[in-house]
């Protein structure tokens, strides 16, 4: 066994497709499918079912994977502290974002990373909280800033901040400073995706107080914030978005904020990574600046 057979064997795993695992390593597909036979033989047992579409994981390929990954790591650990290579940061840095955190914290952390390193840049990706979760555990996402904190096993979360959620609405609307729970029915609602973690914090506070979620009359569903903001604003219902998004339209008077009695909106902000994977060197270098901006002890 050897760390090409390896590499292979997870690329294969990653992309279920040897051509596309050939592709992604620089290696030919005979390559590639010598790599995953060899590495067959060796272990004696079938790590890939595969099939005219695609190659998936056996049962076994499946826990041989958390081994692999762990020897690769393992690997880059050892020539990373010997090389000495964060000596030098530059590149590229992916970096997913959900809707607000894209919208309020992610500008200043790249305007102070890039002072700190000018050969640096980024490619910002936002999407949904669940969607980055996803990308991260798949491996197609190095670092991420999501507004919900994810339970599972492969990804480690560190809390940055906390957040407020508002209802917001048009104050051509004219909505009271402060409403009863119960009359959140009374209105049009304009709510981010399902997948959204700002919509998940407000329907799980509202579950939490009893409220059937069924009950709000949902007349539009947006991806996009600046979209759903340019809605409330014509006056045509109201939403839950954090406050920071919207500081500027509550400031001029272009959006109101209405409280809702005894419902407590209150989400953190977490940066996550895969447990599981080595960063590199921009990625470890934009984690540790994040680490220090908020002041986070890790473990």
């Amino acid at each position: 066994m050897d760390f090409k057979q390896i590499e292979a064997f997870i690329s294969v795993a990653k992309f279920k497709s040897f051509s596309k695992a050939a592709n992604s390593i620089y290696l030919s597909q005979p390559t590639i499918s010598s790599h995953i036979s060899s590495l067959e033989k060796e272990l004696n047992i079938q790590l890939f079912d595969r099939n005219s579409k695609e190659v998936n994981l056996t049962p076994a390929g499946k826990y041989f994977l958390n081994y692999a990954m762990d020897i690769i790591n393992l690997r880059n650990n050892a020539l990373d502290n010997l090389g000495n290579f964060n000596s030098t940061i530059c590149g590229t840095l992916e970096l997913s974002a959900s809707t607000t955190p894209c919208n309020t914290m992610v500008p200043v952390l790249i305007d102070k990373f890039i002072k700190l390193y000018p050969d640096t840049k980024f490619n910002i990706n936002e999407k949904s909280s669940g969607e980055i979760v996803e990308d991260i555990i798949n491996l197609d996402s190095e670092i991420g800033i999501v507004g919900s904190l994810s339970k599972n096993e492969k990804i480690k979360s560190y809390c940055l901040s906390e957040d407020d959620l508002v209802l917001i609405s048009s104050p051509a609307l004219n909505l009271p400073d402060e409403i009863e729970l119960n009359s959140l029915m009374n209105y049009n609602f304009i709510l981010r995706e399902k997948n959204s973690a700002t919509r998940k914090t407000f329907e799980e506070n509202l579950l939490h107080k009893d409220f059937d979620t069924d009950k709000l009359k949902i007349v539009c569903e947006v991806n996009n914030l600046d979209t759903l903001l340019q809605f409330i604003k014509t006056g045509m219902g109201v939403s839950v978005v954090s406050k920071d998004v919207c500081s500027d339209y509550i400031n001029s008077g272009k959006i109101k904020v209405t409280k809702i009695k005894d419902l407590y909106m209150k989400r953190h902000i977490y940066l996550v990574v895969n447990s599981k994977r080595t960063l590199t060197p921009i990625a470890k270098a934009f984690f540790n600046l994040c680490i220090d901006e908020f002041h986070i002890e890790l473990e």
